[in-house]
């Protein structure tokens, strides 16, 4: 009975902690109107400056973290959903450690070259192990149907926690694919491709951020980023929301980009104590490396 008592303990511990720390957590964060309106001001900027841009095509979500007493939100399309490129390995590195994946072997270095230089056979690596599949030639009958909802199985995890219909996670990040059973499970006209919303991707930094997420240090250290990177491949700051800060501020973040999609996900801390995430997601101006520093700089300006 001893035995049993301790290990229920640290089960309704977990149980507790999954049950606070999730999607209804940012949604009850109330809007501030003060930065709804510099949130709507910076993207009016930006739609006149890039007028190629689609007001529908750009969608902004924040958090004003500066005082833990007063938290404050607010979004521009934050619920629009969007192809997250990249800016999904946030979610494979949060299923990795709340399903206690991380000591399998090459977890550790799959994680950092899925989340440093955003490597996407490091991430095909992960998203195996989270969902129990491998890759290989097309499937049929039974065997296709268990392995697509094996994959489903990583939405799942995320739809208990309440992102019911702001995540899918399935489908792994190619640069020349998919292939096989790959390309099967995406679907027809593409239905199980991977999807977020501004406001989901919020969520999920917060929930890092504020440290209520399983293993959170460790998903700090992954998305901390020097505004110097050591290397420019791939960086993930001078082309982002790193190149619009100032000198002393520090960064934690994850970008995405395609040849349909550029996005990026930050927290930041300003060296005037300002403290921010803040998610940026544009659809169809994504050979502009410009864009997202002038989106950040926007807002940031009507921050000061």
């Amino acid at each position: 009975m001893s035995a049993m008592r301790f290990t229920l303990v640290p089960l309704l511990l977990l149980f507790a902690i999954a049950v606070h720390a999730d999607y209804r957590e940012f949604t009850e964060i109330p809007v501030d109107p003060r930065l709804a309106t510099q949130l709507r001001q910076a993207a009016e900027a930006t739609l006149k400056a890039y007028p190629k841009l689609k007001a529908e095509d750009l969608a902004l979500s924040a958090v004003d973290l500066t005082n833990p007493n007063t938290i404050g939100r607010a979004d521009v399309q934050g619920d629009a959903p969007f192809y997250p490129a990249s800016v999904i390995k946030l979610c494979y590195m949060i299923d990795v450690f709340a399903t206690h994946k991380e000591h399998i072997g090459d977890v550790d270095r799959a994680l950092h070259e899925m989340i440093s230089v955003s490597d996407n056979d490091a991430t095909a690596y992960l998203v195996d192990i989270l969902a129990g599949t491998t890759p290989g030639p097309p499937l049929q009958g039974r065997a296709l149907t268990r392995y697509i909802e094996r994959r489903r199985a990583i939405t799942k995890r995320f739809q208990r926690l309440g992102y019911t219909d702001s995540v899918n996670a399935m489908m792994k990040p190619w640069s020349f694919g998919p292939f096989g059973r790959e390309l099967q499970a995406l679907g027809e006209n593409r239905v199980n491709r991977n999807k977020l919303t501004p406001n989901a991707t919020a969520s999920l930094l917060l929930w890092i951020v504020r440290r209520h997420a399983p293993s959170a240090d460790a998903m700090m250290t992954l998305l901390e980023r020097p505004l110097a990177p050591p290397r420019k491949e791939e960086n993930q700051v001078s082309e982002f929301i790193g190149a619009s800060l100032p000198e002393g501020a520090k960064l934690w973040s994850k970008a995405g980009w395609t040849s349909e999609v550029r996005h990026d996900a930050a927290y930041i801390e300003l060296p005037n104590g300002r403290k921010l995430v803040l998610v940026i997601f544009t659809r169809g101006l994504a050979d502009d490396v410009t864009l997202i520093p002038a989106i950040a700089k926007y807002l940031l300006t009507e921050l000061q």
